[in-house]
């Protein structure tokens, strides 16, 4: 979709009337004291959810897997840990297995339920079919106003010394590759959860009240990384919520999220002199 003053008056036009039949419906969906199955339904497994990866889902958990291999191995704990310490791509093992239960966590769980038990189609979650209507163009424009601030970040010690996650991502292309697959995967994940299944879940109740209940645990989960970073969060947790919000779609998030994070490992990498960007 091109970017133009048009379109995106148009755009603009339509998220007006997007927020406005969503306040109604939030309204109308239940009287008021009733209470809602699903709204809970989206809450307590959400906060389940989170809950588990964060004992569960961290690239340094990565002893769960002996539970798979268990009835295949004779020595389980031997066998994981020849892979995910000992081998020469141990790390990039470890990352994948933290994106894989993000992936799990963040979206075949709540897939399975809205699907199963909401009897919904994922279009109802902000996931439609990626198409015209979305405004790739202002994304990209959004990406360009906040490279700039990526590029300063990149030359603090803080910055170079969390990315990239990967240590190894200059050692070969196909490192790198791999490396960015994994990570936009986690992305695609985290954007569904919080951005889909959170405020769309919620919407119907809490109208535009959604995006900061969402904002929240999102916030939270930046914990540990550098304090710009994880107030950064909040701004873009609104930002990213309210795309999905008004455009009814996670996939502008997905997008700048992939493409900010690529901007701040490549700068990352080039200003420790790591690869030659500058």
């Amino acid at each position: 979709m091109s970017f133009s003053p048009k379109t995106l008056w148009t755009s603009t036009k339509e998220a007006i009337a997007s927020h406005e039949q969503v306040s109604r419906d939030a309204q109308l969906a239940r009287p008021p004291g009733r209470l809602d199955g699903e709204i809970i339904a989206v809450f307590l497994l959400g906060a389940v959810l989170i809950s588990m990866l964060n004992y569960y889902g961290g690239s340094s958990d990565w002893r769960a897997m002996e539970l798979f291999v268990y009835p295949f191995v004779d020595d389980p704990a031997e066998v994981v840990s020849s892979w995910f310490r000992h081998s020469d791509h141990g790390r990039i093992l470890r990352l994948a297995y933290w994106s894989g239960t993000s992936v799990v966590a963040y979206f075949v769980v709540p897939v399975l339920v809205i699907w199963l038990f909401f009897k919904r189609s994922l279009s109802e979650y902000g996931l439609p079919v990626p198409g015209r209507s979305t405004p790739f163009g202002f994304c990209l424009v959004l990406f360009l106003v906040m490279l700039p601030f990526v590029l300063v970040a990149s030359f603090t010690d803080a910055f170079q010394s969390s990315y990239p996650f990967y240590e190894h991502a200059d050692r070969s292309v196909a490192d790198f590759l791999v490396w960015q697959l994994i990570y936009a995967s986690q992305f695609f994940a985290l954007e569904f959860f919080y951005r889909g299944f959170l405020i769309h879940g919620l919407k119907r109740r809490l109208g535009i009240y959604a995006i900061f209940v969402s904002m929240i645990p999102y916030v939270m989960i930046h914990f540990g990384k550098p304090l710009p970073e994880t107030l950064g969060s909040i701004i873009a947790g609104i930002a990213l919520g309210a795309l999905s919000y008004h455009l009814r779609s996670i996939w502008p998030g997905v997008f700048l999220h992939i493409v900010i994070a690529l901007a701040m490992d490549v700068f990352s990498l080039s200003a420790q002199g790591r690869i030659g960007l500058f």
